[in-house]
């Protein structure tokens, strides 16, 4: 079984939880009729969706440090028995909403909310935006015996995809140190529309209207599963289509996702399947797709819909000789366009493009990575700092 070890077992009702200079109490929680009082303090707010139901709870919080402390209705995820946690969504809370700047010695007591999909068993964390000690670093019942759900381990890491010339296909299911994936199903813009709620719809039926200079959408779903030993966050940004040399199209935006979403926020163990979406354009491919759970991810995952393979580029300059170049010297670029990357990796983002005959200033010593030598400069034009592979520079003339 699989459950963070800093995770504390659930306070129940009434009883003084401290993590680090707070104190928290959970004085009342609304469960079985949360979707009533819901919809009777706004006829605004969005019934709970399908499976899940909404719940309550008023807290009292009182600041014994020496410092100011904010905190707000989002800082306290909520979870059933699927292992989901659900942050207070854009509702009307009752009077007063917790959403406080608490000097030292002052008390506050709110409301917040989330979503469950099991209303007899639900557990209440502490997970603030502006750190408040260690995260999860309280958990709160709202119903008695109230435990967070555990889950069985699942299968070691593997290799799956993880060269494009071999990607992993639909069905397949890809592991890395934090997430097991599984993209199960793809559909075009029109079965999007037809599956999404108004925040897509308002864009119009692409059938008809083709969402003018939108582009269209590329739905995915997804099944997930965290492997790590804290909850994580699966990223609105963790899939991206790339070319067959396994350059991500850039500018390409996120979509709204279907409901159920696949951007959720799990606890270790726990399994989810959701939708994904992607707006793509006329010039960008569909057939590939690169997994990274963040842009700092060092083992990305390619995946093909089609059956479609790709080919890595022939890296060259980290086995060539360096150039002699120290900091302040003066770069010009050889290529039509090149990219300057925020990191010294072909996969890391692109912060700037450059051209030729363009002008960089040398800002340090180079890196090997990824099969380059990359200089880390700045663009003489603008300032904008990043790092750029040898291949595509040589020394500005005396």
């Amino acid at each position: 079984m699989t459950q963070t070890a800093t995770i504390t077992a659930p306070t129940p009702f009434a009883t003084d939880a401290t993590i680090g200079a707070l104190t928290i109490r959970v004085d009342q929680a609304i469960t079985t009729d949360g979707n009533a009082t819901v919809a009777n303090i706004s006829a605004q707010s969005d019934a709970a969706p399908d499976g899940l139901a909404y719940v309550l709870a008023q807290i009292t919080v009182t600041n014994n440090g020496q410092h100011v402390a904010a905190l707000s209705a989002t800082d306290f995820p909520f979870t059933g028995t699927d292992g989901v946690l659900r942050r207070c969504p854009s509702i009307a809370l009752p009077d007063p909403t917790l959403d406080v700047s608490l000097a030292p010695g002052e008390s506050f007591t709110g409301w917040t909310a989330g979503l469950v999909n099991d209303v007899a068993s639900t557990v209440m964390l502490f997970d603030p935006s502006v750190t408040q000690g260690s995260r999860f670093s309280a958990t709160f019942a709202l119903t008695d015996g109230a435990t967070l759900p555990t889950f069985e381990q699942g299968d070691d890491a593997n290799d799956l995809g993880s060269d494009i010339a071999a990607p992993a296909g639909l069905g397949d299911t890809v592991q890395t140190a934090s997430w097991s994936l599984e993209v199960t199903e793809s559909i075009d813009g029109g079965v999007y529309y037809d599956i999404s709620d108004y925040r897509v719809q308002a864009l119009g039926d692409p059938g008809t209207s083709g969402w003018g200079e939108l582009g269209a959408a590329l739905g995915l779903s997804v099944t997930i599963r965290n492997v790590a030993s804290q909850p994580r966050f699966f990223s609105w940004t963790s899939l991206e289509l790339v070319a067959d040399d396994g350059e991500p199209w850039e500018h390409l935006l996120a979509m709204t996702q279907p409901l159920p979403p696949a951007s959720v926020e799990l606890l270790s163990g726990a399994t989810w399947t959701g939708w994904y979406g992607i707006m793509v354009q006329p010039w960008a491919t569909t057939s590939l797709l690169r997994f990274r759970d963040s842009h700092i991810d060092d083992d990305p995952r390619y995946i093909s819909l089609d059956g479609t393979t790709g080919s890595a580029p022939e890296a060259t300059s980290a086995g060539t000789e360096a150039l002699m170049l120290g900091p302040g010297k003066l770069v010009e670029v050889t290529e039509e366009t090149v990219n300057v990357r925020f990191g010294a990796s072909a996969s890391a983002e692109i912060v700037a493009e450059v051209s030729l005959g363009d002008q960089l200033a040398i800002m340090g010593q180079p890196v090997e990575a990824d099969g380059y030598r990359w200089y880390p400069v700045e663009v003489v034009a603008d300032g904008t700092a990043g790092f750029i592979a040898q291949d595509f520079i040589i020394p500005v003339s005396d």
